[in-house]
């Protein structure tokens, strides 16, 4: 396979994000209230529907552990490791059904964007929002650490 039918995607999809980035930017920047620009740009304005949820939850489990790590324990372990796997289905909308709408509800009463923001409204100590925050941030990190690993096992297997 010619590295250049491979690359040439890659390259041009890149292109494409980029565009869409500097474009997104220049309409952006025509707002002038950053509060609003904010909350539209983060929670949608608070207008989305459970179509634009269920979608996100999609894509946030479409992912290189998704891909790569769920697989490769499922060859190790066996069929039983894709039934303990299939508790994600219940618990993501148990989730959203109980604990998000609730979250929605006080997010919206006291103007919360953030998680932080909306910790600090209802406990009003900034020591819980510090180590919310830290943790938050630590966690991420190695979430997106094992994406990043995934995601270039991806593309070196790919690109060769």
């Amino acid at each position: 396979m010619d590295k250049i039918s491979i690359i040439a995607p890659l390259v041009i999809y890149l292109g494409l994000v980029f565009a869409i980035a500097l474009w997104g930017k220049r309409a952006a920047s025509k707002k002038t209230d950053v509060n609003g620009f904010l909350e539209e740009y983060f929670i949608g304005s608070r207008s989305m529907g459970g179509f634009v949820l269920a979608m996100a939850v999609i894509t946030t489990y479409t992912s290189a552990s998704s891909f790569v790590g769920g697989p490769g324990v499922a060859y190790k372990l066996g069929f039983g490791w894709i039934l303990l796997a299939m508790i994600q289905v219940p618990t993501a909308f148990l989730t959203l059904g109980v604990l998000g709408k609730k979250f929605a509800i006080v997010s919206r009463k006291v103007n919360a964007v953030t998680i932080s923001e909306y910790l600090r409204a209802r406990y009003k100590n900034e020591l819980v929002v510090v180590l919310a925050s830290l943790a938050i941030l630590i966690f991420f990190m190695a979430s997106m650490l094992a994406q990043f690993i995934g995601g270039a096992r991806l593309f070196q297997t790919v690109t060769g």
